[in-house]
């Protein structure tokens, strides 16, 4: 008999048409091209913001519940907003005050654990991301791309995956599935409104 798979794992495995399908999004593809262009960046970049405008709010008083249940992991959400408001800024972007995005918001703990399975192992690709927009746009985390090289220069990976061997039932692994899988789905649906704006 084979052992029972961890969280990660079944998280993994439930979301992978998810990943591919939003890995597939022509703004997401365009991220590792060698013939990204300013303009196809800059675009990424308000869709970015506009998404963790949406998502934060509702995600902050779920984490800070996961951390009241799980404490030893060490691991806290870092905002995002911070670094994309400074590239918005050093780009010259327009700011998109009233700008509509297709989030999935948490309900619950466990579905908030999802929605962070899905942003922080984003930065396993953020990394090559960051060094895609070095070679190809010249910018780096001084000059218009700190959300991505964040990424490169540490990440909470590790400290969260923690979380994911620390949720006690599996009976509730359903929420953090569905949470991420939601993600995903509506992160797509996201970017592809901002795709039309090509």
């Amino acid at each position: 008999m084979s052992p029972c798979p961890s969280l990660r794992q079944a998280l993994r495995a439930a979301t992978r048409a998810e990943h591919e399908a939003l890995e597939a999004q022509p703004l997401m593809r365009r991220l590792v091209s060698p013939e990204l262009t300013l303009a196809e960046y800059s675009l990424i970049v308000r869709a970015q913001r506009a998404y963790y405008r949406l998502l934060e709010p509702a995600l902050w008083p779920f984490e800070r519940q996961l951390r009241d249940r799980l404490p030893d992991a060490g691991y806290r959400y870092q905002s995002r907003l911070p670094a994309l408001e400074r590239d918005s800024r050093q780009l010259a972007l327009p700011a998109d005050e009233s700008e509509p995005g297709w989030v999935f918001r948490p309900t619950s703990a466990e579905q908030a654990l999802g929605v962070l399975y899905v942003l922080e192992g984003a930065s396993q690709g953020g990394r090559l991301i960051a060094r895609r927009l070095e070679q190809v746009l010249a910018l780096d985390g001084e000059n218009g791309a700190r959300f991505f090289s964040s990424y490169a220069e540490h990440s909470n990976w590790t400290l969260f995956c923690r979380w994911l061997e620390e949720l006690p039932s599996e009976e509730l692994w359903g929420e953090a599935i569905t949470g991420a899988q939601k993600t995903f789905t509506t992160l797509h649906i996201h970017f592809d409104h901002w795709q039309r704006r090509v």
